[in-house]
Parts: structure tokens; sequence; C-alpha cells
């Protein structure tokens, strides 16, 4: 894959369906469209947020690269390094789906369920990846900025969903 990739950028609230599928959001699919080899969707645990992070297949590539480089550096510094701990986070922890040229894809029950995912699910972009919500933890959650928190509000009284 050569030349920049493009970010992930915006919000939306997303419905979900019983059987747990979904549509990306244009703006973050677009994007997807672009960075992704081959219509897969990696979505993995988030280190220290209670979401899911997701993201184009050629991002593990890069991923994997930048964790090489930084457990490099750690061990220049003299610092102990989580190897084993780092590849099970970002590479054994991931669920891969398919996804259409609409964006519409199948949620793996494992998501929705940690989740607690029931009609919807708040998208946030996020440079390099995006993140899955379950809009109301994340409206909870004191840890996530406040502009984030007020456009998932928003988002969810646009479409007449209960705070």
């Amino acid at each position: 894959m050569g030349g920049e990739r493009d970010l992930y950028q915006g919000y939306a609230l997303q419905a979900v369906d019983k059987k747990g599928r979904l549509a990306i959001p244009a703006r973050l699919r677009d994007a997807l469209l672009k960075n992704s080899v081959d219509r897969t969707l990696m979505i993995g645990d988030e280190v220290g947020l209670p979401c899911m992070v997701a993201y184009d297949e050629s991002w593990s590539l890069l991923l994997k690269a930048r964790l090489e480089t930084d457990h490099a550096r750690a061990l220049d510094r003299g610092e102990g390094i989580a190897r084993a701990r780092d590849a099970l986070t970002n590479f054994g922890n991931v669920d891969e789906v398919q996804f259409d040229d609409a964006g519409r894809f199948i949620l793996p029950s494992f998501v929705i369920d940690d989740l607690g995912l029931t009609n919807f699910a708040f998208f946030a972009g996020a440079g390099d990846v995006f993140h899955i919500w379950n809009p109301h933890r994340l409206l909870a959650n004191p840890d996530v900025p406040e502009g984030t928190r007020k456009r998932c509000a928003f988002a969810m009284k646009e479409k007449g969903v209960a705070l």
C-alpha cells in the first residue's frame, strides 16, 4: 500500500439490529475503503477505555512496526518491555469482520456482549483508528473528553435515544 493514509475523523450514532448488523458511518467508511486492502475491519480492545478500537488490516502492519520501534527504544533506555502483553493486546485480542461497499458489517457476538450494546453504537474517529462505544457508557465515563460526550449526547437526542 503506497501513499498517505486517510485519517479516521468524525462521529456518528448508528443503529444496531438484533443480529448485530450495522453500518460504518460515511466519513469513517470513506477512509476505511481508501486504507483497506480487502474490505476487512479489525476490531479489538482499546487499552485504557471501555470501548473497542477498529481499523483497517494494513494498520496492523504499521502498528507492528511501531511496537518494535517502541520496544527497541525502551530497551535502549534500560526499561523493561511487555512484548507478550503488547502482542496479545494488539494482535491476539482482535476480531476480523468483512464489510461491504456501503460499510455494512456484523459485529462479533463478543463485541456486542463486551460493550453491552443494544440498539445503538457510537463511532468516533481517532486518527489512525476509530472507536466503537456503547453510547451510555461513553456518556458515563469521565475519561472521555467532554466534547466527545457532548457530541454523543447530541446524536442521541437527534435520534430520539434516551440519555
